[in-house]
């Protein structure tokens, strides 16, 4: 552990005992985290009272020494692990800001942290536009076939006709269902425009009229989707009513040759009665997300000889980490001088998050 602010004390020391003046902003991130979102971050802290501490989270993240640091905010990310709930509710606990670098919250901080009026944050929708670019490259690639695009490559004999081989497919003009119209499904529907597609959407709890607003037409059902979709893309979060929502009775319903997209969460969907339609040949599977993860090679949905597959790889890219980082760093100083952070955690997201 160590520190590295403009007013450097380190909480061991006797003075951060007796005396502590500046609120404490302590980062508990891997070192590897820490490169990742905040290695060439722009922003710094120089021109605020705080006192910083980095704590490699490789160290244990005890309750003692929470108690030791007591920090009014802290930065979390998918390394950090759960936060002893006897610290959160002691009375001598200062916590008012958990800033997380990612997405979901649910494994660090238990949400009366956030119902009893503590701030969380996190990157809010700027991971919904890479999922969605993620989701359409998936369409596209299972729409032309490209799980059995080596296979043509070695048939030499066929030189001319591959297209016709393969099946292949346009996306224009087609009617796509979105299952879920969180950020991910309202940024898919933006990507869609160019292709002129005429789209349908549901998502238990979402009105019409939001549904309307946003150019797609609503479905009164799951399985009335299902039977409007020559592309399915499942967006839904993840919940104890949502799961195994996509089930027999609802695949059965998509027309022959859709094509069923994943990039929310494998337990959504019931995995047998995906597989028994796609070793059938009526639907392809374009999926980056599995019931269990990581997929084996053995998995029967990996020998699927035209699935396309992706190893849970649809959100952010490499690239993007740092402005998730600056992003972070902005909400922190927006907090510090009095203002509220933005891609607020509210009770209600927390719930939908998984």
């Amino acid at each position: 552990m160590h520190t590295s602010t403009t007013n450097t004390q380190s909480p061991h020391s006797e003075d951060a005992k007796i005396s502590k003046k500046n609120p404490t902003l302590l980062y508990a991130i891997s070192r590897k985290e820490r490169a990742l979102f905040l290695e060439n971050s722009e922003l710094e802290f120089s021109t605020l009272p705080v006192d910083i501490v980095w704590l490699d989270i490789h160290e244990a993240l005890t309750e003692s020494l929470l108690q030791q640091i007591n920090p009014e905010i802290i930065v979390t990310c998918w390394s950090t692990p759960p936060l002893p709930k006897s610290w959160l509710e002691a009375d001598d606990c200062q916590l008012l800001y958990l800033c997380h670098l990612a997405g979901s919250v649910k494994k660090i901080v238990p949400r009366d942290f956030i119902k009893h009026g503590g701030i969380v944050s996190n990157w809010g929708r700027l991971a919904a536009e890479p999922v969605a670019e993620h989701a359409l490259l998936l369409a596209l690639a299972a729409l032309r076939n490209l799980g059995m695009w080596s296979h043509a490559i070695e048939q030499v004999d066929v030189v001319g006709k591959q297209s016709l081989q393969l099946g292949t497919r346009s996306l224009i003009e087609r009617h796509v269902g979105i299952h879920g119209f969180g950020g991910v499904a309202r940024a898919l529907v933006r990507l869609l425009q160019p292709f002129r597609v005429k789209i349908y959407a549901f998502s238990e709890g979402v009105s019409e009229a939001v549904l309307k607003e946003a150019g797609v037409s609503p479905c009164a059902s799951l399985k009335e989707l299902c039977s409007c979709s020559e592309v399915l893309f499942e967006c839904e979060a993840l919940s104890s009513t949502t799961t195994n929502s996509v089930d027999s009775t609802v695949l059965a319903a998509l027309p022959d040759n859709a094509v069923f997209v994943n990039v929310a969460r494998g337990n959504l969907v019931d995995e047998a009665a995906l597989l028994q339609e796609a070793s059938s040949g009526r639907i392809r599977l374009a999926l980056d997300v599995v019931r269990n993860e990581p997929l084996s090679p053995n998995a029967p949905l990996y020998l699927l000889k035209d699935a396309v597959l992706s190893p849970h790889i649809g959100g952010p890219t490499l690239d993007l980490y740092p402005k998730f980082g600056d992003f972070a760093q902005a909400n922190i100083l927006r907090f510090l001088r009095g203002e509220l952070p933005v891609a607020q955690v509210t009770p209600e997201i927390y719930d939908r998050s998984t």
